[in-house]
């Protein structure tokens, strides 16, 4: 249920927390993305939930600390409710990975999910990603998106940042073997790991082919694709470039989670070969 006058792409991000045991590894973003088959996945960035970076394969945090489960909080209807707590593990009982990463590039794409079963939408207020319509807006370098998302945790109600940044790099090599990844200008900060990137337009609108309008609700959205971060400098007054993994790339992440689950299914219900 959405409250009149907020955006529905505010619904979409979800705070997450990297735990090893009871030990807070650090904060970040994910968000649902509906599968086919009915259920949820929870995508976010592989180094959130493998605490490693994805680049270098390196422990990321300065103790060591590697994740075992994602704490997920879930803004619910009634927002004088705190919100419910989800908590999603990250390793089996023998310490293998449970997401699912790039089925062709693995962890070089920085991209993971992991099944979640959360709340029903009765009780919370919660979007899937894909479940919001998206229109073929035009990308070109230097246009404005969005980048969805908790820099500083949850603050007031729960509700997202919406920070604003820009193409840096040009779109129509993204996603291919020159370049995997979209470079944008924006001053992110730490939690942003995981967002969810948009463009959002109301009134004309600029496609691919043409112009149209949207006269009503909250304008035109386009998913872009997902946030993993800043370029890493030891400048202060670097050029505050960050990388944005195309939308391509989470479908075929979440497909591929998808392909893992039905498989599962299918070896739970298998006949024994002595059968």
């Amino acid at each position: 249920m959405t409250a009149p006058g907020i955006d529905t792409c505010s619904l979409v991000p979800l705070y997450v927390e990297a735990f090893f045991g009871d030990q807070l590894l650090g904060g970040a973003t994910a968000f649902p993305w509906l599968r086919f088959d009915g259920r949820l996945s929870l995508v976010t960035n592989w180094h959130v939930v493998s605490g490693r970076n994805n680049e270098t394969n390196e422990v990321t945090h300065k103790q060591g600390g590697i994740p075992d489960h994602l704490r997920v909080y879930v803004p619910l209807n009634d927002l004088d409710q705190p919100p419910a707590l989800v908590k999603v593990a990250t390793v089996d009982a023998d310490g293998e990975p449970l997401w699912v990463e790039h089925p062709e590039h693995g962890r070089v794409v920085d991209i993971a999910a992991l099944d979640v079963d959360l709340p029903p939408p009765s009780q919370a207020s919660v979007m899937p990603m894909n479940a919001i319509g998206s229109v073929l807006l035009k990308q070109r370098i230097g246009m404005q998106i969005f980048i969805l998302g908790y820099p500083f945790g949850r603050m007031g109600i729960g509700l997202p940042v919406w920070k604003q940044a820009t193409l840096a790099s040009e779109p129509y090599f993204t996603a291919s073997k020159h370049q995997r990844y979209l470079i944008v200008d924006s001053a992110s900060r730490p939690g942003m790991s995981g967002s969810p990137v948009i463009q959002r337009v109301h009134g004309q609108v600029e496609l691919e082919e043409g112009y149209g309008r949207v006269s009503g609700g909250d304008g035109a959205v386009n998913f872009i694709g997902i946030y993993s971060g800043r370029f890493h400098t030891n400048d202060s007054a670097d050029a505050q470039l960050g990388r944005v993994w195309p939308a391509v790339f989470v479908r075929e992440v979440v497909a591929a989670a998808e392909a893992r689950a039905l498989a599962a299914r299918q070896a739970e219900h298998r006949l024994p070969t002595n059968w």
